[in-house]
């Protein structure tokens, strides 16, 4: 049994959107060369003929063909394209018999015979699909990940002691930071990068035949088992535990939903800050380029457009997703109830690498607004500080410590008063008040300075501890 590599073809430029006749987006206005290097028509068929090359090597391992025949195919096979393949499956209305027919068309007599010798069609087509999107993952989106990952790691460090407003419910909370609030996208866009990688290394391939059972490659070969080790060797893949006419799709489709929860992970972040760009918030903004216009009617406007497009692609993938669980199911050996809908699953891939890309972009120019954070902060006064203020009072006795807490902080709200002299003169507090220490009282006095927790410290080592995984990925390390 051979252990080589088949040199892989060469993947065509991506080059530009054609024509403006394109109905998928992805194809017009969000047209992205360096993916469609990976997941264009052109490349899906690549990725078929480097297998049926595969093929023929490992047919001449076996002494079926000559390694001269093997050499033919596979010169053949790296000159197809994908018109002539489309213009071929006018006539034959199968699109892997086209890509046959124009292999054959391009070799010899002599290695005709050979070309897709014992396979079926889901033989090339699922062994093709787990090489085009394990590549297009570990070429493409992880790359871009990392990317977003190292620019946030940045804005994280810089603004790790930063104070900024604490918000759940769309309501003040309590003081954070801002570079804590980053760390915490660091923190699940790296996991989720992890994840991304380690699934798209266990994409699997096959060669067993109609309905899994090695029936035709059992004719021409001792040892069915070790023949479709040889030919996915020469692509780099390890076969299925089990198949039928197909790879089951449980490891595509585990790779769909972590795309999803990928692109979910970068609609939220850009979800926050398309939230913290408004008016009234004010505390980040997209950095505004000459010539750029927010509306075509009100001329003051910035739109935070950038990231409401980052939300509007993180729907595209999660219904990519919902369309990936309803392939699972195959009746019997296979039918082609997911063939037409599986062609879509370039579309998560092309979304989630034009999401990390406008993001790495964008958060890479976001003009933060430490005043505003901090006016943000001071807006209620210390109100704020309820929650120091209940956490004291029980400290030092007061036997209905919340309640006091929040009645005392309602009525400083009502009255536009600062908290701390609110609980100063409060029947139900005052005498507590006098027990708090100097540095109690600050807390509640000025809790942007003294009620931040270890927001600055978690946000370093969170920045930390992914800047020295990505350093490691970069010399070559999975991630």
């Amino acid at each position: 049994m051979s252990s080589s590599r088949l040199r892989p073809f060469a993947l065509p430029d991506g080059g530009a959107p054609a024509n403006y006749s394109n109905v998928d987006p992805l194809d017009g206005r969000y047209f992205d060369a360096d993916v469609a290097r990976y997941l264009s028509e052109q490349s899906r068929v690549t990725y078929q003929a480097y297998v049926e090359a595969a093929l023929a090597h490992a047919l001449a391992d076996q002494g079926i063909c000559t390694k001269a025949d093997a050499q033919a195919i596979e010169t053949a096979a790296r000159k197809v394209t994908a018109a002539a393949v489309y213009e071929e499956e006018q006539n034959t209305k199968h699109d892997v018999k086209a890509l046959v027919n124009c292999i054959k068309q391009g070799a010899p007599e002599s290695a005709r015979p050979y070309v897709h010798f014992g396979a079926t069609s889901y033989d090339i087509v699922a062994t093709a699909s787990a090489l085009q999107m394990r590549d297009a993952v570990r070429q493409v989106i992880v790359p871009r990940i990392r990317a977003l990952l190292e620019v946030l790691i940045d804005l994280t460090e810089t603004y790790a002691a930063t104070t900024q407003m604490g918000r759940t419910h769309g309501q003040h909370a309590v003081p954070v930071t801002f570079g804590f609030a980053v760390s915490e996208y660091v923190s699940r866009l790296g996991e989720s990068m992890v994840a991304l990688d380690a699934l798209s290394r266990e994409l699997r391939g096959k060669f067993s035949g109609a309905v899994g059972a090695y029936n035709a490659v059992g004719v021409f070969v001792n040892d069915p088992l070790a023949f479709e080790q040889t030919v996915l060797a020469y692509v780099g893949l390890e076969p299925a535990p089990y198949s039928t006419q197909i790879v089951p799709p449980d490891g595509m489709v585990r790779l769909l939903d972590e795309l999803t929860i990928a692109a979910g992970i970068m609609g939220n972040l850009a979800h926050d800050m398309r939230h913290l760009q408004r008016s009234e918030i004010a505390e980040v903004r997209e950095r505004f380029e000459k010539g750029q216009t927010g509306s075509s009617t009100m001329a003051h406007k910035r739109n935070p457009w950038n990231f409401e497009n980052v939300v509007g692609m993180s729907k595209q993938v999660i219904a990519q997703s919902l369309n990936a669980n309803l392939n699972l199911s195959s009746e019997h050996q296979r039918d082609l109830t997911d063939s037409a809908s599986a062609r879509f699953y370039p579309v998560s891939f092309a979304c989630v690498a034009n999401m990390a890309h406008r993001l790495t972009a964008v958060m890479g120019k976001l003009e933060v607004d430490p005043d505003a954070m901090d006016r943000n902060l001071r807006m209620t006064q210390g109100a704020i500080a309820a929650e120091p203020l209940y956490l004291l009072l029980a400290k030092h006795g007061h036997q209905q410590a919340h309640e006091a807490a929040k009645e005392v902080a309602h009525r400083a709200l009502e009255r536009g008063v600062p908290l701390a002299d609110a609980a100063m003169h409060d029947a139900q507090t005052a005498g507590y008040w006098k027990r708090f220490t100097p540095q109690e009282q600050a807390i509640i006095r000025e809790p942007e300075l003294y009620y931040t927790g270890i927001a600055a410290d978690k946000a370093k080592h969170i920045a930390q501890h992914w800047k020295q995984l990505i350093k490691n990925t970069k010399k070559g390390q999975e991630v």
